[in-house]
């Protein structure tokens, strides 16, 4: 066999492999993180303290979209104390896009009804969402939502 065919052609096939193995890496990662969006808004509107103490990352924080800051201790609490009664919320035009193997930004569009703290609130807001992957496990690491002036 020619080795000036051959090496060019073993060249290009493991970075096709390579290209190939990253995007199913990329694919996954983006599923798993969907996955858990979709079991963390679940987690919120049943005040599930539990989901939350699995899965926000030590230096979590939240930015909400009526201008307050909410660190991982506070945001637990408030499960736990169920401070946050939903009455509806629908997730919808979710997005997730993957940085290296271990970060991943995920946003959407979340819609509800709910009552804060004693504060009824229903809006649209626009979410975005930091994850990172720890020792194999995915852990939220930042959540800011934006309010949608105008939409409900």
């Amino acid at each position: 066999m020619n080795s000036k065919r051959t090496v060019p052609l073993m060249v290009a096939c493991c970075f096709a492999l390579g290209v190939t193995l990253i995007a199913q890496e990329s694919g996954d990662a983006s599923s798993k993180i969907q996955q858990l969006e979709k079991e963390m808004k679940q987690a919120q509107m049943n005040s599930d303290g539990t989901w939350y103490e699995q899965h926000l990352a030590d230096g979590y924080v939240e930015g909400h979209s009526w201008g307050d800051w909410t660190n991982r201790a506070e945001t637990i609490k408030q499960m736990q104390d169920k401070a946050i009664k939903f009455k509806k919320g629908e997730i919808s035009d979710m997005k997730v896009a993957t940085f290296e193997p271990n970060v991943a930004i995920a946003h959407y569009k979340f819609t509800y009804d709910a009552t804060f703290n004693g504060t009824h609130r229903a809006r649209a807001v626009i979410c975005s969402d930091t994850w990172i992957s720890q020792s194999g496990e995915w852990k939220l690491a930042s959540d800011h939502c934006s309010h949608v002036e105008g939409a409900r």
